[in-house]
């Protein structure tokens, strides 16, 4: 097999596992969210309130599943939206107190279930795989196919 095609199998196959194993562990650990949902709650835990469309710009998703998203994290009662008074097609997300409460326990859940994934594998293979995964975004981004 070439090795192009094999390393892009293995990105594919791999990236399938990372969502299985950190949705059964987080399962495991009572965290009441998806592997997206957490990544979505973290970027408000970290940046505060934003906008459906600067979700969707940082977790490189289109508006609609930002939406699917933001619907099942409402429906749990971790977010609320509030209209934008300048543009009302636009909503503002906010964290409820209840996203406040499950943070201090579900951001240390998740960074175990990272460094359990991660076990075995030196600072340095990090480091470089780190590397080699942003080069390989900005070659997907710079090659003009849409994904900017």
């Amino acid at each position: 097999m070439l090795l192009s095609k094999e390393i892009a199998v293995e990105l594919n196959l791999t990236g399938c596992k990372l969502k299985q194993f950190v949705a059964a562990k987080l399962r495991q650990m009572e965290v009441p969210l998806t592997p997206e949902q957490f990544i979505l709650i973290d970027l408000l835990w970290n940046q505060g309130s934003m906008s459906q469309q600067q979700l969707a710009d940082q977790m490189q998703k289109d508006k609609n599943s930002v939406t699917k998203l933001v619907d099942a994290l409402e429906r749990k009662g971790f977010v609320v939206r509030e209209q934008n008074r300048q543009d009302r097609r636009s909503n503002t997300l906010m964290l409820t107190e209840k996203a406040e409460i499950l943070k201090h326990g579900a951001k240390q859940k998740g960074v175990s279930i990272l460094d359990e994934m991660l076990v075995g594998i030196s600072e340095e293979e990090l480091r470089s795989f780190l590397v080699t995964l942003h080069k390989l975004n900005r070659n997907m981004t710079s090659a003009g196919n849409g994904l900017e």
